[in-house]
């Protein structure tokens, strides 16, 4: 895996995460994650947030 291309995926989906957290900051059922993850040998960042309070629910994946 290209360390760059990790790089810049896993910033790409920090903006895209910090976002959806700080409009349901404020919220107690607030919960999020952003990992890496391997699924039929293909490698992905996935970044998530959920917020039960709002019955909100973002995912966003990209290819490292």
């Amino acid at each position: 895996m290209e360390d760059g291309r990790r790089a810049a995926v896993i910033a790409d989906l920090v903006g895209s995460f910090e976002t959806y957290v700080a409009e349901h900051r404020v919220c107690d059922g607030l919960a999020g994650s952003i990992v890496e993850v391997t699924e039929n040998g293909a490698r992905w960042g996935v970044a998530w947030v959920e917020c039960v309070d709002c019955n909100v629910h973002w995912e966003r994946r990209l290819a490292v």
